[in-house]
C-alpha cells in the first residue's frame, strides 16, 4: 500500500517546491491539492506524476476528502487579506486530518507579532493567523513541525514585488533571515520521510529556513557577486498596507527568532542544505533578469 503525502496550496511558490521535493525523494505517493485542477501550474504538477485534487479550505468535505488515507500532511496557508479567514484554512485541515488518522502535518509558520510586540502591532494576521493555528495543530495532538521562513530571495524576481525588509539601523539597513523557497521542498521532504525514525528531534519542532542573518548592505554584496554586476540599496520608506508596514517595524525592533541560528543546525542535521545568496543570485536571478 503506498503511502501518501497530501500538499494544501500546491501551486503557490511553497507548495510547488515541496510537490517537487517529494516527488524527487520517491517515499510518498503526493496528492496535490489546488482551487483550479484545470489551470496551467495544477496540469504542470500533474504531468510531473502526483495526484492533482481540487479543494478550497472552507470546503470542509473536500478538505477531508484530499487527506483521506493520507498519512502526511503538508499543510501552507493563505494570507486571508479578503478571502478564507487563514485560521479557518488551518483549522479545517487539522481536524480532517486528525479524523482521517493523518500521522504526521509539518506546517508553515510565523511567530505573532501581537504576542512579540506586547500588543504594539496588531495589523500583521499573516502572522498572528499562523501563529493561531499553530496553537490547534499542537492541541490536535497529531506530532508535527513547523518551519518558519525568513524573507524569499525570490520576491526580488521580476515581476513580484520586493518585500525584503529594509529597516534602519545604526550601521545601515537590517534584513531579517532570507529564506529560498526553493529550499523548501526539501526541509519538508526532510521532515516527512524521517518523522518515524527521529521523532524526537523533530516532534513540536519549530525550525527556522534561511540561509543567513545579514544588512542589507551585505545582502546586496552578496547578490552582486553572483550577478558580476554592483547591487545599490535603496530605502522605501515606510510601506502604505498596515499588515506590512507593521512586519517591517516590528522586525525592526525584535528578533523574531532569537536564540536560532541562521542556517539552522537542526535542519543541517536532518540533511537540509541551505543555499547562499551568491549561489542564488547566480542560478536563478541571474538568468531572469538577462533573459
Amino acid at each position: 500500500m503506498s503511502r501518501i503525502a497530501t500538499v494544501f496550496l500546491a501551486t503557490s511558490l511553497q507548495g510547488s517546491s515541496v510537490v517537487r521535493a517529494l516527488l524527487k525523494d520517491g517515499t510518498f505517493t503526493v496528492r496535490a491539492v489546488t482551487r483550479d485542477v484545470s489551470s496551467d501550474s495544477a496540469r504542470a504538477l500533474s504531468g510531473l506524476g502526483c495526484q492533482v485534487v481540487g479543494a478550497t479550505m472552507d470546503d470542509k468535505d473536500a478538505v477531508s476528502k484530499a487527506v483521506a488515507g493520507a498519512e502526511c500532511v503538508a499543510l501552507i496557508t493563505l494570507p486571508s487579506w479578503k478571502g478564507i479567514p487563514e485560521l479557518t484554512q488551518g483549522i479545517n485541515v487539522i481536524d480532517a486530518s486528525k479524523a482521517a488518522g493523518v500521522k504526521f502535518i509539518s506546517f508553515s509558520t510565523l511567530p505573532s507579532l501581537r504576542d512579540m510586540s506586547n500588543g504594539k502591532y496588531t495589523n500583521a494576521n499573516h502572522f498572528d493567523d499562523k501563529a493561531a493555528i499553530q496553537k490547534h495543530l499542537e492541541a490536535s495532538q497529531i506530532p508535527y513541525a513547523c518551519i518558519s521562513p525568513g524573507n524569499f530571495l525570490e520576491n526580488v524576481m521580476p515581476g513580484r514585488q520586493p518585500t525584503f525588509p529594509f529597516v534602519k539601523t545604526e550601521t545601515g539597513y537590517l534584513m531579517n533571515t532570507p529564506g529560498l523557497a526553493g529550499t523548501w521542498g526539501p526541509a519538508v521532504t526532510a521532515l516527512l520521510t524521517q518523522y518515524t525514525t527521529r521523532l524526537a528531534e523533530i516532534n513540536k519542532q519549530t525550525f527556522v529556513l534561511g540561509s543567513a542573518r545579514t544588512t542589507a548592505e551585505e545582502s546586496a554584496a552578496e547578490l552582486a557577486k553572483g550577478l558580476g554586476k554592483p547591487v545599490e540599496v535603496k530605502h522605501l520608506g515606510k510601506a502604505g498596507f498596515p499588515p506590512i508596514a507593521d512586519m517591517f517595524d516590528c522586525s525592526a525592533e525584535h528578533d523574531w527568532f532569537p536564540n536560532v541560528k541562521i542556517p539552522d543546525p537542526r535542519l543541517k542535521a536532518l540533511g537540509v542544505e541551505v543555499g547562499t545568496i551568491e549561489e542564488f543570485a547566480a542560478t536563478v536571478l541571474k538568468p531572469s533578469i538577462e533573459a
